[in-house]
């Protein structure tokens, strides 16, 4: 599966790098990676700085910080698809950035992950 990732993603993001930069052209094109990766990495930095302040705080309260761990996951891999150039991981990472998708994906990994380890 992973396998066919490493395949599949290079080949849309080549389509989609061939559409646009013949409809806008290539400077515009990499005008718009190169701001992607700007406002991702500027995002990241802000969600990750709030991110740490709130750990900080609920440790200094005593309470496990399980939803900053949480956020913390789901920002490295946003960041990580929004530093790579390229549109399709650009729209991926900027939607693994929103919080709704961050409980979505964290509710369908828990509910695999619990019937994966659950005994008869």
């Amino acid at each position: 599966m992973i396998f066919l990732l490493f395949i599949l993603i290079p080949i849309i993001e080549i389509s989609i790098f061939i559409t646009v930069g013949s409809n806008i052209g290539i400077f515009n094109t990499i005008g718009i990676i190169l701001l992607t990766a700007l406002i991702g990495i500027f995002l990241v930095r802000k969600r990750g700085l709030s991110l740490l302040f709130n750990a900080r705080q609920s440790m200094s309260e005593g309470i496990m910080p399980t939803n900053e761990i949480k956020g913390g996951i789901f920002l490295l891999i946003s960041g990580l698809l929004l530093i790579t150039p390229g549109f399709f991981t650009d729209c991926v990472g900027f939607a693994v950035f929103l919080k709704p998708v961050q409980d979505l994906i964290a509710l369908k990994a828990k509910n695999y992950f619990v019937s994966r380890t659950r005994r008869y």
